[in-house]
């Protein structure tokens, strides 16, 4: 009997799989095999640089430095300086006498007039019953929400790229495969051909062993174009537009057991490292700035300012331009203080409003935890059922490829047909593509619960 369990357990005759993976992923023409290799790893890293979404929200941090430093201008004085010159000029034509009547003004010279100013003020916000912490807290909120969304969209864009590059080596693994049946289908027509000039085997049966060869050959094209799609698919995803004219490893990944982890311990991973959690706490910390502050909104409000100018004035051109006009100097300064004695109940609206909408946002907090170890363990079960479906596919495969050897040998015996050796057939190549799927399918699930987590398992 053979051996179940694993890939080196398959027999010889199951279709030479291994033989042909590493034409899978490359085209059969000389020029392509001179394409370079990129790794996952090489992947990974060129997304990082290149794919677009990702360098959108990572250019965004630049915003936090520099929103930063407004929020702690707030608690600084604003100052502000001006300077200004200027020149009139004046002509009457028509004058009044001494009894208001319009008369000819017997002067009509041009008549002009310059001066000069200058300015100096500035204005400080003693006490604002917390608006200036509040936004403070809410800048420190949209920092940490950004960092959040570069941290969530990294863990998404290296998931793409490994679902991309698997799903890019499923398809090669299958263009192995079929190109592994039509080795086989070959061979059986050889066979029917040579039992058909001993009269073992009917003129039907040749054909439809060549039949089989011309649909073989179409699902070689079929698998090679499902190929190319997913290479387009990788490129896409990487973003890099000097990536072209590549190929993958042909070697396929191991397939991961999921029977060591604890879902407990992964949970616990995933409250730390994530974005949505994060986003969510420091919306939780904005809130309860904004309660704080609502909380004082009837205390009083202290301002300070104060003015300073100069200037200078002139006929004809005295006063023009004057770098430091002194001639007149004027000056104050003002300390005012507000407070709210009777507003309606709006600051008790306000107080109450606040604290509703903290409360609401630590349940939303506590959702999202909910739903993040939710999501932790689906994705868990998820990746034990691949792993469950990978083994009894690799059993299946056995099974079949056993089958087959038995049916090829009963066959050249005469004891069993033509037909019933197709069957055979068809069943081991449909195994061996469930065991490639499924072990892919093994690997997205892996690439979905690291995702998650933000770690990885392998």
């Amino acid at each position: 009997m053979t051996a179940r369990g694993g890939w080196g357990a398959a027999p010889t005759g199951c279709f030479l799989i291994l033989s042909f993976l590493a034409l899978a992923a490359v085209p059969e023409t000389g020029a392509a095999q001179e394409a370079p290799l990129l790794t996952l790893e090489e992947a990974l890293n060129r997304a990082v640089d290149h794919n677009p979404s990702y360098r959108r929200v990572r250019n965004n941090l630049e915003l936090n430095d520099i929103e930063g430093r407004q929020a702690w201008a707030r608690y600084l004085p604003t100052l502000s300086m001006s300077w200004g010159s200027g020149v009139n000029f004046n002509r009457r034509l028509i004058a009044t006498d001494e009894f208001g009547n319009p008369v000819e003004n017997p002067i009509t010279d041009w008549r002009t007039s310059t001066s000069t100013s200058q300015s100096v003020g500035g204005s400080l916000d003693i006490f604002q019953w917390g608006a200036r912490s509040r936004n403070m807290a809410t800048t420190r909120a949209q920092a940490r929400s950004r960092e959040a969304t570069v941290t969530a969209r990294s863990r998404g864009l290296r998931a793409d790229v490994i679902r991309a590059y698997r799903g890019a080596q499923n398809q090669a693994a299958i263009l192995a495969v079929e190109r592994g049946l039509l080795e086989s289908r070959q061979v059986d027509l050889e066979m029917t051909s040579g039992r058909f000039e001993l009269a073992g085997a009917s003129r039907v049966d040749v054909l439809t062993a060549e039949l089989e060869i011309q649909r073989q050959e179409q699902r070689i094209r079929e698998a090679q174009g499902a190929l190319d799609q997913a290479l387009l698919s990788l490129r896409t995803v990487v973003g890099d537009p000097d990536l072209s004219g590549f190929r993958i490893e042909a070697d396929l990944p191991e397939a991961f057991d999921p029977g060591n982890l604890d879902p407990e311990s992964l949970a616990e991973r995933a409250y730390s490292s994530s974005p949505t959690l994060i986003e969510q706490e420091a919306s939780v910390e904005v809130r309860r700035a904004q309660a704080q502050s609502a909380r004082r909104s009837h205390w009083p409000a202290l301002s300070i300012s104060f003015s300073a100018s100069q200037g200078t004035s002139g006929d004809q051109f005295k006063g023009f331009m004057v770098p430091f006009p002194d001639r007149a100097r004027s000056g104050g300064a003002r300390f005012g203080i507000s407070i709210p004695i009777f507003q309606g109940f709006d600051n008790k609206a306000r107080i109450i409003q606040a604290e509703v909408t903290l409360v609401n946002q630590e349940e939303t907090l506590r959702e999202s935890r909910l739903m993040v170890e939710e999501r932790v363990r689906t994705r868990l079960i998820a990746l034990e059922t691949a792993h469950q479906s990978y083994l009894i596919t690799l059993t299946s495969r056995d099974i079949a490829d056993e089958r087959l050897q038995l049916g090829r040998e009963q066959f050249r015996l005469g004891s069993r047909t033509f037909t019933e050796l197709q069957r055979d057939i068809d069943d081991a190549s449909q195994a061996q593509r469930a065991v490639i799927n499924q072990l892919f399918a093994l690997e997205r699930a892996l690439a979905d619960l690291e995702e998650e987590i933000g770690e990885e398992l392998r």
